[in-house]
This record gives structure tokens, C-alpha cells and sequence, in this order.
């Protein structure tokens, strides 16, 4: 193993809400046999890393936030070479992105085709800071992957704008995509236009599905609907008058509301992924009934697979540069300008604040 020049790396420090985050500084972290290192080129603020800070969600403290991130591999541990996801040996200097779970390949949740649910899980971004699980989180030099994380490489050509929220955002709209089956000449609904819903509008286009439907409260939201190219924006109230009936929907909003105003509206055989209720929420109710005499199947989906980062690489990988999906991620900041970003992150207009190395 050849160590980097820079042998002092930053991190940032989450240590509860109303806390202020901490710069820290610490060694570079010397991989053992199965792991790699890599420098972070750039990370960007998931929505449920804010709720994170503001105490939506919990998480054990301190800990590294951040788990939509691209780097460069710069050092991997002794003893056999990893592989990346399409099987080839990763080298030093490769551009990667890897999935926000390490997984061990063996327990019964990996099994069953839900490695992101292993009972030996690593989870990027959400690890309590005890040892050597200092970088495994985004606001940081490095990243320490673990054994059993999905690599995969980006081309040199896609701006980090593009592939930074990939190992969330975009991976987890292919998740719900593969639950709710073949959708061309079907009526899609998506609920939710922040991030995963814009984004799940750039990559329905290619479906083609008879019509797209968003519905979001937000003016300017509903405008970057259009600009991906739905069918039709709507507010919730709008929507309660729209007389279609729905054959598929991705609900990311994760609101009560959402799911109680638009059950009724869907068709024999409709098919629903819910990906947006990520944090507590009071319970909501359906009909029973319903769902059985119109044989209605609805599927959680929660963090994806390996097969969905790949794919999501290769999804972004096929958009021009200057796809308007690439201006949803920043501005852009350093780790020493976090206080920036953090107050620039609660504007509500700005969907992933970013940093760069």
C-alpha cells in the first residue's frame, strides 16, 4: 500500500441537533485487507441528513454525515484486489461512487435479495464515530469503505453534479422503478418534487408511460416538473379534481395526506412503491378491501441494491452534461464553509447543497 502525500485529513462532526458542526482534523485512515480508501471529490446533503440535523430523525452521536458521495480510490488494503460491481478489478485512480450499505453476503436479509438490510450492515453516513468508523461518512477527506460495499465506476465525462446524489437519489428512484414493473402507456403519478421526484421524472421519459402526473404544493417545485418534462403539474387540491385514474405511483413525499387523497384514485391492478416516508409520522389508514377486490400491489422501498446504483450510473452516464437534473445539486461549498452551507440548506428552494475537495 503507498500512502497519499497528505497524511492529515477533515472531517465534519455531527454531535446533535442544535449543535453546531465540528471540523476536526485526524490521520489518514491505513486500510486493512478488503478495504479501500478513497479521497472525496464531492458530496452533497440528502434531505434526511437535514432532518438528521434539525432532529427529525435520529442517529448516534458524534458521527460523519453524508452518503451521497463521489471520489477516487487512493490506497486499498493488503490481500486480494476488490472488484467493482461489473466484476473488474478497481485500481488506484478510479473515479467511483459505492452504495450507502456494506453488506456481508451471507445473512438472511442478503439472501433474500435485500442486502441493504443486512444484520451486518455498515451504513455510510449514519455510523456512530467509535474507532475506525471516523470516515465513513461524505464531510470528509477519505472515505474508509468497508468489505462488501458496491463499487462502481463513473466516467471521467459526468459532472459531479450529475453523479454525486446517485448513491441515494438516484438509486433509490431505480428501486421504485423495478418494483412498480413496465410502465409505457401506463398513467404514472409521482407525489413529491423534490430531489428523488424530479429526478424520477428525468428517468420516466424514458419509460414511456401514457402520461406523468406530479403533484407537489410547491409553485416552484411544480415549474422544475415541466422543465423534466412531466405531463402535468398539479397542487394536492388540483389533483382531488383530476379524473384519471392512476396505474402506478412513487410516493416521495412521505406525507399522510398524500397517500390519503390519492389511494382512492388508483386503477385495477395499480402498482405503488413508497419511498418517501423516511422519518416518524402519525399513522394513516386504507382500505382493506380496496386493495384486495382491485388487486392493488404496494411495495416499501428503503436505500436499493447493488444492481440499482449501477444502473442509476448508467442512467445519469446517458444524459447530456447540461441535463437540467445536474443544476438541482449546490451550490457548492468547502468543509471550512459549513456554516454557509448549513443556513444556505434551509432555504427550501435548494434541494442539495454540495461540497468539494
Amino acid at each position: 500500500m503507498n500512502l497519499p502525500p497528505q497524511t492529515m485529513g477533515k472531517a465534519l462532526l455531527f454531535d446533535g441537533p442544535g449543535l453546531p458542526l465540528r471540523l476536526v482534523e485526524q490521520p489518514f485512515p491505513a486500510p486493512l485487507e478488503g478495504e479501500v480508501v478513497v479521497r472525496v471529490e464531492a458530496a452533497t446533503l440528502c434531505g434526511s441528513d437535514l432532518h438528521t440535523i434539525n432532529g427529525k430523525r435520529k442517529v448516534d452521536t458524534p458521527t460523519v454525515l453524508g452518503h451521497e458521495t463521489i471520489g477516487r480510490i487512493e490506497a486499498m488494503g493488503p490481500g486480494p484486489i476488490p472488484r467493482l460491481q461489473d466484476g473488474t478489478l478497481a485500481a488506484i485512480g478510479d473515479r467511483i461512487t459505492w452504495a450507502v450499505v456494506a453488506n456481508c453476503g451471507g445473512c438472511r436479509y442478503c439472501d433474500s435479495d435485500l442486502p441493504q438490510k443486512c444484520e451486518k450492515a455498515i451504513k455510510y453516513g449514519h455510523e456512530p464515530l467509535i474507532g475506525r468508523r471516523m470516515w465513513t461518512g461524505g464531510l470528509a477527506t477519505w472515505n474508509l469503505l468497508a468489505p462488501g460495499t458496491t463499487l462502481v465506476k463513473l466516467p471521467e465525462s459526468l459532472p459531479a453534479s450529475l453523479a454525486t446524489p446517485s448513491s441515494c437519489a438516484t438509486a433509490t428512484v431505480m428501486a421504485g422503478f423495478e418494483a412498480l414493473g413496465p410502465i409505457d402507456n401506463k398513467n404514472l403519478l409521482i407525489t413529491g418534487a423534490g430531489m428523488l421526484g424530479l429526478t424520477a421524472i428525468a428517468r420516466a421519459r424514458a419509460l414511456r408511460p401514457a402520461s406523468i402526473t406530479v403533484v407537489d404544493p410547491l409553485c416552484w417545485r411544480r415549474d422544475q416538473a415541466f422543465v423534466m418534462g412531466c405531463s402535468t403539474a398539479l397542487t394536492p387540491v388540483e389533483f382531488n379534481n383530476l379524473t384519471q385514474p392512476v396505474d402506478a405511483w412513487l410516493e416521495l413525499s412521505g406525507s399522510n395526506v398524500s397517500w390519503e387523497s390519492c389511494f382512492p384514485r388508483l386503477a385495477i391492478g395499480a402498482k405503488v412503491a413508497l419511498i418517501g416516508a423516511v422519518f416518524p409520522t402519525q399513522d394513516t389508514v386504507f382500505n382493506l378491501e380496496r386493495v384486495v377486490r382491485r388487486m392493488i400491489t404496494i411495495r416499501g422501498i428503503h436505500n436499493y441494491g447493488p444492481r440499482h446504483l449501477a444502473s442509476a450510473v448508467e442512467f445519469l452516464t446517458g444524459l447530456p452534461a447540461d441535463h437540467p437534473l445536474g443544476q438541482l445539486a449546490g451550490p457548492w461549498f468547502t468543509l471550512d464553509q459549513h456554516e454557509t452551507a448549513l443556513r444556505v440548506a434551509r432555504d427550501p428552494a435548494v434541494l442539495r447543497v454540495g461540497f468539494r475537495s
